[in-house]
């Protein structure tokens, strides 16, 4: 990658990492379906102007049926039990436990899609993985890290993810669409879709005082955390590919325990960072990035005696 694009992958890696803050933050006004609502409006927005300026259209009617099931999955449930989960649990945790989607979506991609069979490498890693899980919630800690059923929030929040992102993979993707005008498309249904579920399920009526740090937060994860890093991802992939933009994954558990410790005053005990970083490795095994590395190389093949060179001067 160039240097430019090396800036919007750690800008997109602080952006996501930064928006279970948001979220925490949020959450001192909003309920967690109201706060998945206004963060949804407001990238929808966001994403529909970016759309308009580059002259693209939203896709065909005939799809909108696919796209309505994929912002289900992939915005309306997770957005909303991480909010959830963040009641209950820290910014910090929600953000590690963020980290793991790639895996999860490996483990059901294995089961959806006939051309991912599992492997022996495939199937390490996502065991590696569900470990680090185990240390990341850490169920012996009763203090300061809230209550089991959070974390196990915010762990549905990334299935869901998961499963959206193999939906769109079986579904949408074959019809080539530009990511732009499905991103546009999947943010505006999911927009809609909790809007609804939210006046008939919890109602508009704020849960504490709508101050500026609430309403700005809110503001933020929905332009910047939602709509622009959207946008940064479809950039990226373009650019430097589907694998190389994947890499952010590594970089936002980071962010979010920085940010979390950091500005929201969260504990960190061992079991957080030390089941990030195996979580983070396990994904890097299961997606093969450590076979690139110099001592996982293939030997290069032997040169016949016969045919070999002599070289006119040996190296001191």
């Amino acid at each position: 990658m160039n240097l430019v694009n090396w800036g919007r992958f750690g800008l997109l890696a602080a952006l996501w990492g930064c928006s279970f803050a948001f979220i925490k933050m949020s959450l001192e006004a909003f309920a967690p379906l109201q706060l998945a609502s206004g963060r949804l409006i407001v990238g929808a927005l966001v994403v529909l102007g970016m759309l308009a300026l580059k002259r693209l259209t939203l896709p065909s009617r005939k799809l909108w049926g696919h796209i309505a099931v994929a912002s289900v999955f992939g915005n309306v449930i997770p957005f909303t039990l991480f909010a959830i989960g963040e009641q209950h649990t820290t910014a910090t945790i929600a953000g590690v436990i963020q980290g793991a989607t790639p895996l999860i979506t490996m483990g059901v991609a294995a089961l959806a899609l006939s051309e991912e069979r599992p492997t022996t490498r495939k199937v390490a890693g996502l065991v590696g993985g569900f470990i680090g899980l185990i240390v990341v919630v850490g169920p012996w800690n009763t203090d300061g890290f809230g209550t089991l059923g959070g974390q196990l929030a915010c762990v549905g929040a990334a299935a869901s993810y998961a499963v959206s992102f193999v939906y769109i993979r079986r579904f949408i993707g074959p019809h080539k669409l530009p990511a732009l005008s499905v991103t546009a498309a999947q943010l505006s249904a999911a927009a809609v879709i909790t809007v609804v579920v939210t006046t008939f399920m919890t109602g508009w009526t704020l849960h504490g005082d709508l101050t500026a740090k609430p309403l700005l937060s809110l503001l933020v994860l929905g332009a910047a955390s939602t709509g622009i890093a959207f946008a940064l991802l479809n950039r990226l992939i373009a650019d430097a590919g589907p694998t190389t933009a994947s890499g952010v994954n590594y970089l936002v558990p980071v962010f979010s325990v920085i940010v979390g410790v950091l500005a929201l005053g969260e504990p960190l005990t061992w079991n957080v960072p030390v089941g990030g970083i195996v979580v983070i490795a396990a994904l890097a095994v299961a997606e093969g990035r450590f076979s690139a590395l110099p001592w996982r190389a293939k030997p290069a093949p032997k040169t016949p005696v016969a045919a070999a060179r002599v070289p006119e001067k040996a190296c001191p």
